[in-house]
C-alpha cells in the first residue's frame, strides 16, 4: 500500500519539518508528500515567503481553501486536500501529535507510525550539510577561544579565580560563549561550563565560582540560525596547576578519543568502537561503577549522530550499529570521579569508506597558565 508522509509541527523544534520544507516557520503547520511532490499547507502570514523559497513543489493556502470549502481547522483542510487527491494511507513520525493522529484516523485514513526515522536519508549528509556542521563547529571553536582567554586573564586570589575584580563563575564564561555565538550567527543554548565535581554529572550546565586547579568541562553545541545545523564539541581546561592524577585522567581520555577516531570507518560496528574506548579505560585501571546511587567512570555512549538534531542516529554505544559512509558522529569519551573531577573531549567526524573526515578543530592544550 502506497503511503504518503504526513508531518505536523513548527520548523524550530521539529527537525523533520525543517529537513522536509527547508523553511523557518515558528508556528505548527502540515507538510506532506503527494504523488512524489513535497507539499505544505501554509497560512496567510507565511504563504508568500513559502512560495518564494521554491523549496516545496506545491504550497496550499490554508485560508483560501478553508473558506472555499467551509472547513474549520488546519487538520480538516489537510484531510480535505488528501482525500481530494485520493490518498487513503499515511505514514507519520513517532512525534506526531496524538490528537492529530486520532483526528486523521477518525477521518478514515489508514495511519501508520514509522518505526524509526521517517526520513532515513537524513543520516547520510550531503556535501552542503557537512559544510554546515563544520561551520557550526567553527562557532564552537570561537567559544573555546573566548573561554580560554578569560581563564588566561584570571588571577588566582585566595582559592578563587578573579577577572577584572570579579570572581569568575560558570555563568560568566557561558555568557561570553553565548555572545560570541550570536555574533557569528548561531545560538549556543545550554552550553556546559562545569568545574570540579559538577562536571561529574555530564549534562550539568555548571554554576557558581570556578576554583583554580580544577578540571573544567566546556561542551558547546551551537545551532546555526540560518540552516538549523548543529556543531558539538567539548574540551576540558584547568587554570592553575594540575595534579598527577588529573594529568593521567586527561591523558587517558585523549588516548581513548584517539583510538575511537582511528576506528571510525564505514562498515565498522559502533558497539566495537565503544568497546575499544572501554578497553582503554580498563587497562588504565579506571573503573566504571555505581555507589550510593551515583555513577563514576565512563557511563555514557562514545558518541552519537549529529545534524539538524544535536542527538540523532547513529550511535556509538553498547547497541550494535554498523556505520555507513556519509553519516556524522561525535566522538566524546569521558571519565568522571568526584573528588578528582571530570574530563571529556569531543570532536565530530564524517564517516568515510576509508576512515573518518574531521569536521571540528581546536587544540587539546588543556592547562591554562
Amino acid at each position: 500500500m502506497k503511503r504518503e508522509v504526513l508531518l505536523y509541527g513548527d520548523t524550530n523544534g521539529n527537525s523533520d519539518m525543517l529537513y522536509f520544507t527547508g523553511l523557518r516557520i515558528p508556528d505548527p503547520f502540515f507538510a506532506f508528500t503527494l504523488k512524489g511532490k513535497k507539499c505544505a499547507l501554509i497560512n496567510a502570514l507565511e504563504i508568500g515567503r513559502a512560495r518564494r523559497s521554491k523549496k516545496l513543489d506545491e504550497v496550499f493556502d490554508l485560508t483560501s481553501v478553508g473558506a472555499k470549502e467551509s472547513l474549520r481547522g488546519d487538520g480538516a483542510v489537510a484531510a480535505h486536500i488528501l482525500k481530494k487527491a485520493k490518498v487513503r494511507a499515511l505514514l507519520v513520525p513517532r512525534n506526531f501529535p496524538a490528537y492529530q493522529l486520532e483526528f486523521f484516523r477518525g477521518q478514515g485514513f489508514d495511519v501508520e507510525i514509522a518505526e524509526g526515522g521517517i526520513f532515513p536519508k537524513r543520516e547520510i549528509k550531503t556535501k552542503d550539510e557537512l559544510g554546515e556542521i563544520a561551520a557550526a563547529n567553527l562557532v564552537a571553536a570561537a567559544g573555546f577561544h573566548v573561554a580560554e582567554e578569560m581563564l588566561r586573564q584570571a588571577k588566582i586570589v585566595k582559592n578563587r579565580l578573579v577577572v577584572d575584580g570579579e570572581i569568575l563563575t560558570s555563568e560568566m564564561l557561558r555568557t561570553e560563549i553565548e555572545k560570541i555565538a550570536i555574533s557569528l550567527g548561531a545560538d549556543a543554548m545550554n552550553t556546559i561550563v562545569a568545574a570540579g565535581d559538577q562536571a561529574c554529572d555530564p549534562h550539568e550546565v555548571g554554576h557558581g565560582p570556578i576554583a583554580p586547579n580544577s578540571l573544567i568541562v566546556i561542551d558547546i553545541f551551537p545551532r546555526l540560525r540560518e540552516s538549523g545545523y548543529f556543531g558539538d564539541m567539548t574540551r576540558t581546561f584547568l587554570k592553575g596547576k594540575a595534579s598527577s592524577a588529573q594529568k593521567k585522567l586527561v591523558e587517558t581520555v585523549l588516548l581513548a578519543q584517539e583510538v575511537a577516531l582511528e576506528s571510525v570507518c564505514a562498515g565498522v560496528n559502533g558497539a566495537d568502537i565503544h568497546a575499544a574506548v572501554e578497553e582503554v579505560f580498563r587497562r588504565a585501571n579506571y573503573k566504571t561503577e555505581m555507589k550510593r546511587g551515583v555513577w563514576s567512570g565512563f557511563f555514557h555512549s562514545t558518541g552519537h549522530g549529529l545534524g539538524l538534531d544535536v542527538h540523532e542516529a547513529p550511535s556509538l554505544s553498547v547497541r550494535d550499529c554498523v556505520l555507513r559512509a556519509g553519516q556524522v558522529v561525535t566522538v566524546e569519551p569521558g571519565l568522571y570521579y568526584r573528588g578528582l573531577g571530570g574530563c571529556r573531549m569531543e570532536d565530530n567526524v564524517a564517516v568515510r569508506k576509508d576512515g573518518a573526515e574531521l569536521l571540528s578543530e581546536y587544540h587539546y592544550e588543556w592547562i591554562v597558565e
